[in-house]
């Protein structure tokens, strides 16, 4: 029995709210992100209730004080990080999906937003950093001339020395397999995981 702070250690009461408290204050986010400033303060008001909690802190604790000892980000840019992760997803669709053609062609009328509108003007920055860049499709992606597809996520092959070994049941085998992949990959290519529940 938890009786207000005690027996719940600090991170694992952090680990709680991410996985049973901020998903339900963010479901269907992108559908409503363009919500009043009045009532994101009323969010971000609930999560700084249950941060200072789990903190066990004054009731007037400075909320940004308490996002930072916990690492939690403000709803606010927590939003946007949503929006940049859908948009990854959307734009790393194939050409002509339905949705792609949605989002070229979302308009918004006077200050109301639909939502695939405010995801586009919440990712123009990540839009300009990423402008150039060749955006490999998650289901299919290339490792040192090699295909790789959504069904061999575990069966990567890079240099002839380096197999990833799918049928291996050492667990450490494959974490070490894993770090080796990733030691041969730094630095020549960048991952971007857009599944919003990573």
């Amino acid at each position: 029995m938890i009786i207000g702070r005690k027996g719940l250690p600090i991170q694992i009461g952090i680990q709680l709210y991410k996985s049973l408290v901020r998903p339900h204050l963010e479901y269907a986010l992108l559908v409503w992100a363009n919500i009043s400033d009045k009532d994101l303060g009323k969010l971000e008001a609930a999560q700084t209730q249950c941060l200072r909690r789990i903190l066990g802190a004054k009731t007037h604790s400075s909320s940004a004080a308490v996002e930072v000892i916990t690492g939690i980000l403000p709803v606010r840019f927590r939003k946007r990080e949503l929006c940049c992760r859908e948009y990854m997803r959307i734009i790393t669709k194939e050409n002509g999906h339905e949705i792609i053609n949605l989002l070229a062609s979302s308009t918004r009328v006077g200050l109301k937003f639909c939502p695939l509108e405010y995801i586009k003007i919440m990712s123009k920055e990540l839009d300009r950093a990423i402008s150039g860049s060749n955006l490999v499709k998650p289901e299919i992606a290339f490792f040192d001339n090699k295909l790789v597809t959504a069904s061999d996520r575990f069966s990567v092959y890079g240099t002839e020395s380096s197999t990833i070994n799918t049928k291996s049941t050492n667990q450490n085998a494959k974490v070490l397999d894993v770090s080796q992949l990733i030691a041969e990959c730094q630095g020549e290519s960048v991952m971007i995981f857009t599944d919003g529940s990573v």
